[in-house]
């Protein structure tokens, strides 16, 4: 059907997410070269004469000698932003690169829907897919997963204040995924704080669980606790992050913070559970913890809207409607 020139970018998470979108375009029948934006070899490339380049967030702009070999190509170029596209985590600190994409040609899907009026391109809702194969496993309570679990950074004010309130109303029920320097620094500004009792700072520090490597110790871990929860990035106004769509891939018992894209997309206490405040969370967590056969049902019912709607190959369908060279 055609070549496509996949470039991931210098961020684990964007280079999930762009995997997931070159398997898609594998299975809709396009040959895929994929190549890491630092490393992207000019000959090769041309070689390969791709039709389209498909990157994450600024993709080729981050690097001169990319942005060089991709404007020779004179190809449609398609930005997938994940991020708030003029926060740090999406230019890194180079200013310019708002500019050059709205001055390019490039054409722009972004996860959340109140960024589209801030980028000036030919600009697309998508929501994120994600590649189910990479979270099949056997599920299975496992004893010694926490009963409940966060994946991710425990920090920013609203995730360290809703990790407080569990540890009070759970202690030693919590456990929490992250790199150590993420919680060491999550543990300091509890104590700065003054956030918990010096007996429940004790309680935070032993949830400390390690760092999940690959997407199978990611399954593991969802599908293998009562409980995941998930608490957006103050980036995501009203967008669906890929922490719901992971864990739903897993067969995940999801509670979730209440974000409109993600209600728009699953059927609450069916699929996966809100929250809207930390009240509510600690409700909800108190009646679920024991409610085995209805997390079960829920988590099952999860994965199958996954399957029917949520994969990256659905999502890479829907670029190709957008760029028509389908």
């Amino acid at each position: 059907m055609g070549n496509v020139l996949a470039i991931t970018p210098i961020s684990i998470a964007g280079t999930l997410i762009i995997n997931g979108l070159a398997k898609g375009f594998e299975k809709l029948g396009y040959d895929v070269l994929t190549y890491d934006v630092r490393d992207i070899d000019v000959t090769s490339v041309k070689v390969f004469n791709p039709d389209f380049v498909i990157g994450y967030d600024y993709v080729h702009l981050i690097n001169p000698d990319a942005e060089r070999i991709i404007n020779e190509l004179n190809i449609p170029v398609l930005h997938y932003f994940a991020d708030d596209p003029n926060a740090n985590f999406a230019h890194s600190g180079d200013l310019t690169l708002f500019n050059k994409l709205a001055a390019s040609k490039g054409i722009v899907f972004c996860w959340d829907k109140q960024y589209l009026n801030v980028l000036h391109n030919k600009s697309y809702y998508l929501p994120l897919g994600v590649d189910p194969d990479l979270y099949s496993i056997d599920k299975k309570i496992d004893s010694c997963i926490p009963e409940i679990v966060f994946v991710g950074r425990p920090l920013t004010d609203k995730r360290i204040s809703i990790l407080c309130e569990i540890i009070k109303s759970f202690p030693e029920k919590l456990g929490v995924y992250s790199y150590k320097k993420h919680f060491d620094a999550s543990v300091e500004e509890i104590i700065k704080r003054g956030m918990l009792s010096s007996d429940l700072i004790e309680v935070y520090k032993k949830s400390y669980m390690g760092f999940l490597e690959t997407e199978k110790d990611l399954a593991r871990v969802y599908s293998g606790s009562k409980i995941v929860l998930n608490i957006t990035m103050d980036q995501g106004l009203s967008s669906m992050n890929y922490r719901v769509l992971e864990v739903l891939a897993s067969e995940g018992f999801l509670i979730t913070d209440f974000k409109q894209d993600t209600v728009d997309y699953f059927v609450e206490d069916s699929e996966l559970l809100f929250y809207r405040s930390s009240d509510e969370l600690i409700d909800k967590i108190s009646r679920y913890l024991n409610e085995d056969i209805l997390r079960h049902r829920i988590a099952k019912n999860g994965k199958e809207k996954i399957l029917q709607y949520h994969t990256s190959q659905q999502r890479a369908a829907e670029m190709l409607l957008k760029l028509d060279l389908n």
